[in-house]
């Protein structure tokens, strides 16, 4: 998803060089692989530091809570829902709001690609399309982008943004026959035993 990019900064920078926005909510990169961390960019200076990859998966609708100046918010179809939550809620007022639309691919698991390569030191992650290359001193390896996506992102049906100003690229195709209670079968299926040792182990 690093395509999008060059089109939030685009966006990004018109919004706070136009006066639309006092600030641009959305992530930058991290110094520590799989850890991108939110970012306001309050002048034009601080618009190449905006981010985007498989790693921004921090709801950015909990940094709008009573916020009183006007705000531009890069979200994804999670964190628009949320926002809408907010703003039905009195959180903040939509008018106060330019969201910034991402069409989401999924954001991928931290700690699985870590237990994967356990005993290793991993410093980089990258992304090729739907492929997630992690490399560390003597190794490189490529795994699809689904088989390391997080639990909620392998079950999620709203891939896109439900509500925004401006896209930053074509929306996705929404998956289709997503069984997302197929935890909780698996669960109902345990024994008492097997179910009571689940729980203990969470």
């Amino acid at each position: 998803m690093k395509e999008y990019i060059p089109k939030i900064q685009e966006i990004a920078r018109k919004l706070l060089e136009d006066n639309k926005v006092d600030v641009v909510l959305g992530f930058r990169k991290g110094t520590i692989p799989m850890m991108n961390e939110p970012f306001l960019a309050k002048s034009v200076s601080d618009v190449d530091q905006l981010y985007w990859d498989s790693n921004c998966g921090i709801n950015l609708a909990n940094y709008l809570h009573k916020r009183q100046e006007k705000v531009a918010v890069i979200a994804k179809g999670c964190d628009t829902r949320n926002i809408v939550t907010h703003i039905i809620e009195n959180q903040i007022k939509r008018e106060q709001l330019y969201i910034i639309g991402v069409p989401c691919k999924g954001m991928i698991d931290k700690r699985q690609i870590s237990a994967m390569f356990e005993g290793k030191e991993i410093e980089e992650v990258d992304e090729d399309g739907e492929n997630i290359i992690i490399k560390g001193n003597g190794f490189s390896e490529t795994v699809p982008r689904t088989e390391v996506l997080q639990d909620n992102c392998s079950i999620c049906i709203h891939h896109n943004p439900v509500i925004y100003d401006e896209l930053v690229g074509e929306l996705v195709k929404e998956p289709e026959d997503v069984d997302r209670y197929d935890d909780i079968q698996a669960i109902e299926e345990m024994s008492p035993e097997e179910r009571y040792q689940y729980f203990k182990d969470l």
